[in-house]
């Protein structure tokens, strides 16, 4: 209670004010916080008091936090700035106001099969863009999933020290990749069977997985192979991973029932039906009907082929700088499929446009493709670093997603030494992601 009395209030780096504590976890302490420079609310996490003499746990915090002010996925909550108050390490993140897999679960929800699916999808997203980046996520469970509509999610804390123990679940905690495959695993299993976190650990330990029977056959084998592991018959990676989802979600559906057989009455009725007697016909009327027949064939043969090529084939629509919402309309009407597959900072493209497409504006593809864009977040707006340190503007940029261009020390006085004192461009600015903003820094207080 006490150190919940001495930080609330507190402001951190004189930027971030600590407004009330929101949770309380294994290992930090949440609050909702203010940004008082960017004027919005941010979560802002602290080590719990009795881990601040643990000097490897507070250097592995510090680490983690600095990874993960580089990673840029939208399926990451976005860590935008940390430091140290006090001897006390903090991360400031974005503030996400949706519910976490633990709470629903917490309601007695549970996700039906295809659902399940989807979820796997967008967890083994992230989870490879993770690995990619040489990372793991090391403690991924209920309460660091964020549920969104859509089924999309957000992970928090990628690559955060953890404590060691959790008796409520199945697999010790590590960094180790194969330790996030089997956490998904663990995860669809609760979430396909309702079960507590008790008795979820319990069967996988056991090595007998209770499923219910009309659960899908591929399904039960996806998640067993992902809680078996590389070791035990399991997935070698989240990509391997992913191949198997995919193809379980493309599986064709079971092909409609034939017409049902004309019944033994009805066929005993056409056998004893008194065959018409056709009148003789003449050998010029006999070669005009095969002539036309056989032109009437070719015809049809033409026509079955151009529907055929001309129903198979469709061009492309140009969607860059079409609003998402507008190009998914445009999509569908060509039966064509849309999927945002990421998003930058781009200050030519207005949010929710489109940035990048790939087929590409008219080519010639079949029907059902997927067109995979590159949605814009709109301009980045250069924030304002007059009067900070060089050490906090260069953090502020990077978490931005700006570069740190040139820096030019001049004399500035009233300022103290490494304190910014101009931007190019200046504050206000619109950038795209990546883009460089150079720095004027003070030398000092020069002599007089």
């Amino acid at each position: 209670m006490a150190a919940k009395v001495t930080w609330k209030g507190k402001i951190l780096k004189k930027r971030y004010r600590l407004d009330e504590r929101m949770a309380v976890g294994r290992t930090v302490e949440v609050f909702r916080g203010f940004d008082l420079l960017e004027k919005r609310e941010v979560a802002i996490k602290l080590p719990l008091p009795h881990l601040l003499s643990d000097a490897d746990f507070c250097d592995s915090f510090r680490s983690a936090a600095h990874r993960s002010t580089r990673l840029n996925h939208p399926g990451i909550v976005k860590v935008l700035d940390y430091g140290i108050e006090e001897k006390r390490p903090f991360v400031v993140i974005e503030m996400i106001e949706e519910s976490t897999l633990d709470e629903m679960l917490k309601q007695g929800k549970k996700m039906k099969p295809l659902g399940a699916l989807y979820f796997a999808h967008e967890t083994g997203n992230i989870l490879s863009y993770l690995h990619s980046q040489g990372l793991s996520h090391g403690s991924l469970d209920e309460r660091h999933i964020f549920i969104f509509p859509g089924r999309k999610i957000k992970i928090s804390d990628p690559g955060f020290p953890t404590i060691l123990g959790g008796g409520d679940r199945p697999f010790p905690m590590s960094l180790d990749s194969q330790q996030d495959l089997r956490d998904l695993g663990y995860l669809l299993y609760r979430c396909l069977m309702g079960k507590s976190k008790e008795e979820a650990a319990e069967d996988i330990r056991s090595g007998e997985l209770q499923w219910e029977p009309e659960m899908p056959a591929r399904l039960r084998r996806l998640v067993e192979m992902c809680i078996g592991g590389s070791g035990k018959g399991g997935f070698a990676s989240v990509d391997q991973m992913m191949r198997e989802i995919v193809t379980t979600l493309r599986e064709e559906q079971p092909m409609a029932p034939l017409p049902r057989m004309e019944s033994e009455e009805q066929a005993k009725e056409v056998e004893a039906a008194v065959p018409l007697k056709l009148p003789r016909m003449k050998r010029w009327q006999v070669w005009l009907g095969a002539t036309v027949l056989a032109a009437t064939a070719i015809m049809i043969v033409f026509w079955v082929i151009s529907v055929f090529i001309g129903q198979s084939k469709v061009e492309v629509p140009n969607l860059v700088d079409v609003s998402v919402e507008e190009a998914v309309k445009v999509a569908d009407d060509l039966d064509l499929g849309l999927m945002v597959v990421g998003e930058e900072y781009d200050a030519a493209v207005k949010a929710e446009h489109i940035i990048s497409q790939e087929p590409k504006g008219g080519e010639m593809v079949k029907r059902k493709t997927l067109i995979k864009v590159l949605k814009s977040l709109g301009p980045l707006t250069v924030p304002n670093l007059i009067g900070i340190s060089l050490e906090d503007a260069r953090m502020v940029l990077e978490s931005r997603g700006f570069r740190v261009g040139e820096i030019v020390y001049r004399d500035a006085p009233g300022y103290r030494e490494d304190i910014v004192v101009e931007t190019d461009p200046s504050y206000g600015s619109k950038l795209s992601g990546g883009d460089a903003v150079n720095l004027v820094v003070s030398k000092g207080a020069s002599d007089s």
